[in-house]
């Protein structure tokens, strides 16, 4: 997880707008209870030592012995992991948010419901209004065999970039996933070097 956060985290970073000093721009990652939420956590750590302002929202409990959680009670300790009921506030006088989706990763196999749900609606409300959403792995929703919405296809995240491990998930090369994906980026973690680029277009 370590390895592969410190990846995404450079390329959120590189990619902040260079003109940002001054203005107020917070990641915000929303963080499920497995793996993915793991990197999340992972990531807001990773960008908060390079003194970039970014909080964690959990979305979903980790469980105490996995290695998410571990990332969890590191964040934690930083200060920077937030319960839902706060989304608000740690949105509330940012002139502009990057939004980091680390609910569901490839081991989803049902619709999204409940809180889970809830913040792909939210995300997807911001995707909207033009603000830069990157997926960790995939799209929260997305079954990555298929690439098709596990449940309706307002239920899968839209992102503007999905940074995905390894390698593109089989399903990414499915139409029904173009629209969900955004710029695809392969994130090494430890596997030969293929990280690439590649512009999915509708």
């Amino acid at each position: 997880m370590t390895h592969a956060a410190v990846e995404c985290a450079a390329i959120i970073r590189n990619e902040l707008p260079s003109d940002s000093i001054g203005i107020s721009i917070r990641v915000i990652a929303l963080c499920g209870g497995g793996n993915n939420g793991g990197d999340g956590y992972a990531i807001v750590r990773t960008l908060h030592s390079h003194g970039i302002d970014a909080v964690a929202i959990e979305v979903a409990q980790c469980r105490p012995e996995s290695d998410a959680n571990i990332m969890r009670e590191s964040a934690q300790r930083m200060g920077l992991v937030h319960t839902w009921s706060n989304l608000s506030r740690m949105v509330d006088g940012q002139k502009r948010i990057v939004i980091v989706d680390a609910i569901f990763g490839t081991g989803l196999s049902r619709a999204p419901t409940g809180l889970a749900l809830d913040a792909i609606h939210w995300i997807n409300a911001h995707a909207s209004k033009g603000t830069s959403i990157y997926a960790i792995d995939l799209p929260s929703g997305m079954d990555c065999d298929s690439g098709k919405a596990l449940g309706a296809d307002k239920d899968v995240v839209i992102a503007t970039r999905t940074l995905t491990m390894v390698a593109k998930k089989t399903g990414f090369s499915a139409y029904s996933s173009h629209s969900h994906l955004g710029i695809i980026t392969e994130i090494p973690i430890g596997g030969p070097p293929i990280t690439r680029r590649s512009q999915i277009v509708e």
